[in-house]
């Protein structure tokens, strides 16, 4: 057996006599079973000690020693490995380029604000959200030394990042400090991590979040999401002449987590009695309203808001193309409120409702902060480009809340394909990176004056441009209109509120009796977890259980010939509405919306199908919001681009009038200019009025058509 070269403060040859055979059997089974990847051996403690319960204490001396023991072990890998291969040269160098990273041990979980000296040099297991991501770098991990003296070679492995190796020739007649031979030594990929508490595993979720730095090695390249981390806690020097530590965390195995989920599911399908009481809730025909009206008990009123929200957080079908892409199955909504209606109450609690989904004002965020931010940042390693994931990153897989959604156009780029294709791609820095954001969007904002104007359109009052506009599939106008009968229960429903806070005599807020069974919110969750994933199909259970879940072989409700029949008849039937000089009613998109909002319904009434019913309930949410935001009062028809922020076509045909009225104008003047005042007699006479024509001539200014080279005269450009 061949000894390490690391001075070991535990006894190397009583662990090797007791525990060396049995891990070199347990690594001839996983190197019969080709299941290395990366060039990395994972030592899975929990597997391991399942084949030889009798010596659980290994986990102990492992937590306790890593470094040490991840040295004897690579050692008993080496001497396996050329049992197997051979102890040729060739097998020699592929060694070379192997690890040994710690899996799974027992007993040694931390949340990351636990984390301590006590724990300086010893393993630790925990959890938590990228938040800033380094570029990948080479580091020198097993460095070569010759001795200019007498020629003597020699091998460290490096573990310590920042102490600059060095050695001395072990040649007793020389003893002369060693060269280090860079182009003879081996590197491997390292990552450089900045690792944050989850809100959900905090103790006190209004705390700020701790972080901690993880060196990541034989990185990839890894720039988002939840993960776990296994590895060594180090220390260094925060100052030369001060001996004062800070902590970081060395690992060679950072895992992405499974979702949230899919983690809950697999204790849902567990709990039989608890999918009988969903199954039994599933059954009741007003299920939806019930659970949407409890899902946020604050809020008075607004059914159809919080039933939409309720099915946005179930999310539509996965659905795979040919070429293995995704067609969305979030719903986006956006909810344009007068002031206290509440719009901000129902983002932080559907924000706080999953671990997945995240809160962001745009505010106090910049387009970097809501998507990903690339920038030039000092690191332990070195200046260089790093990645931060913005709130649509953290939210993949869950939902995206943004309020004050007052977007200008330096903004609005870095939401679009974050909206529309649930990716955002990085190219800077060296770094070429695509970032997941399957998330539904929940945005809220206020009119740009305060309140609603009853003069002027919906959409006209919002700083939202066009293209955003167009990625949502509800937007919702909510208005804050005095209503006697209204105002009582909403005075009536606050004041109970703050009886109910104040004396934690909780009734309205906390549960409600539904035929014997109490929902609250605890319910409410795994409702939605239970119906989104599909977990009601007996036939997707075993795939749940199953280390990784195959999305492509779950079952999910299909539209029935009916459901498809009555989606397209109306999608049919409006687009005839359209037809010829009439403004168009609707899109595509919004044929695409009421597909997913169907099957949102069907999949929380617990249906294996999408019926009739869902579509219905599909259509009339969608009609509820055009009737809002893209009927025109003018000419009592709908019109898609006024709900997308385009002026309405009736407009558009008055101010294209109006262009006419100028051009005709200038040609019979002496000066080639039109007066406004000729322009205003002359429009009146096609039913122009006089406020009409003020307002088209300052639009047709803005979008450069006409200019005025004098006070009052007018010129087509």
């Amino acid at each position: 057996m061949v000894k390490t070269d690391i001075k070991l403060d535990f006894d190397e040859e009583e662990f090797l006599n007791k525990y060396e055979n049995k891990i070199k059997q347990y690594i001839k089974n996983i190197l019969s079973s080709n299941s290395i990847n990366n060039n990395i051996f994972e030592f899975d403690i929990e597997d391991f000690l399942s084949s030889y319960p009798e010596i659980c204490e290994i986990n102990d001396i492992i937590i306790e020693q890593p470094t040490q023991i991840e040295g004897t072990i690579f050692y008993i890998f080496k001497d396996t490995y050329m049992e197997l291969y051979g102890d040729d040269e060739k097998t020699s160098k592929e060694l070379e380029k192997y690890q040994i990273a710690f899996k799974k041990p027992l007993g040694c979980d931390k949340k990351i604000d636990e984390i301590n000296s006590a724990d300086i040099n010893k393993l630790v297991d925990f959890e938590g959200n990228i938040i800033k991501a380094a570029k990948v770098c080479a580091l020198l991990k097993k460095a070569c030394f010759v001795c200019r003296n007498c020629g003597n070679i020699s091998y460290k492995t490096i573990h310590d990042y920042f102490t600059f190796p060095k050695r001395f020739c072990d040649n007793k007649n020389c003893g002369a400090e060693m060269s280090l031979d860079l182009n003879s030594s081996s590197y491997i990929n390292i990552q450089e991590l900045e690792i944050q508490q989850p809100i959900d595993i905090m103790k006190n979720p209004d705390d700020p979040p701790r972080s901690i730095r993880a060196f990541l090695e034989n990185s990839d390249g890894i720039y988002s999401g939840r993960v776990d981390v296994v590895g060594t806690v180090m220390k260094k020097f925060t100052k030369p002449n001060m001996p004062v530590f800070e902590i970081y965390v060395k690992s060679n195995h950072i895992k992405l987590n499974e979702s949230f989920q899919k983690i809950e599911v697999r204790d849902i399908i567990s709990n039989t009695e608890l999918m009988e009481t969903m199954n039994e809730l599933g059954k009741k025909k007003n299920i939806v309203e019930i659970l949407s009206h409890y899902l946020i008990p604050q809020i008075k009123g607004y059914e159809m808001v919080k039933k939409s929200i309720f099915l946005q957080q179930i999310k539509g079908c996965t659905k795979f193309l040919p070429d293995g892409s995704q067609l969305r199955k979030d719903s986006h909504i956006l909810l344009i409120t007068d002031p206290g209606i509440g719009k901000s109450t129902m983002l932080r609690k559907i924000a706080r409702l999953f671990p997945q989904n995240a809160y962001a004002s745009v505010t106090t965020a910049t387009g970097g902060g809501l998507t990903a931010n690339v920038v030039r940042e000092s690191t332990e390693i070195g200046d260089g480009w790093v990645v931060k994931p913005g709130v649509f990153v953290r939210a993949n897989e869950g939902t995206a809340c943004i309020d004050e959604l007052t977007v200008e156009r330096n903004i609005m780029k870095y939401i679009l394909e974050a909206m529309e294709s649930q990716t955002i791609h990085i190219n800077k820095g060296g770094i070429n990176v695509k970032l997941p954001t399957k998330c539904a969007v929940l945005a809220a904002c206020n009119p740009k004056r305060g309140r609603f104007d009853s003069n002027l359109g919906v959409i006209e009052q919002i700083n939202v441009p066009s293209p955003l506009l167009s990625r949502f599939d509800l937007i919702f106008p909510l208005k804050d209109i005095p209503d006697k009968k209204r105002d009582e229960e909403i005075a009536e429903h606050i004041l109970n509120t703050h009886i109910e806070t104040a004396t934690k005599d909780y009734k309205l807020l906390s549960s409600v009796e539904i035929d014997g069974i109490t929902v609250n919110e605890e319910l409410i969750k795994n409702y939605i977890i239970y119906s989104r994933t599909c977990a009601y199909f007996e036939e997707n259970h075993s795939l749940f259980r199953s280390d990784t879940v195959d999305e492509k072989k779950l079952k999910n409700p299909h539209l029935t010939k009916s459901a498809k029949k009555l989606i397209k008849n109306y999608y049919i039937d409006m687009r005839k509405l359209g037809e010829g000089d009439n403004p168009i009613p609707v899109t595509a998109r919004q044929l695409e919306a009421a597909i997913r909002i169907s099957e949102m319904h069907a999949k929380a009434r617990l249906s294996k199908k999408v019926e009739e019913i869902d579509a219905k309930v599909a259509i009339g949410i969608i009609e509820e919001c055009l009737n809002q935001v893209a009927y025109d009062p003018e000419t009592g028809k709908y019109d898609i681009g006024k709900a997308m922020g385009q002026l309405p076509k009736s407009k558009m045909d008055k101010m294209d009038k109006i262009v006419d009225i100028i051009r005709e104008l200038q040609a019979l003047s002496d000066n080639k200019l039109a007066y406004e005042q000729d322009i205003t007699e002359k429009a009146f006479e096609f039913g122009i009025s006089e406020k009409e024509v003020e307002d088209a001539l300052e639009k047709l200014k803005k979008s450069a058509d006409i200019y005025s080279p004098k006070f009052g005269y007018y010129k087509v450009s």
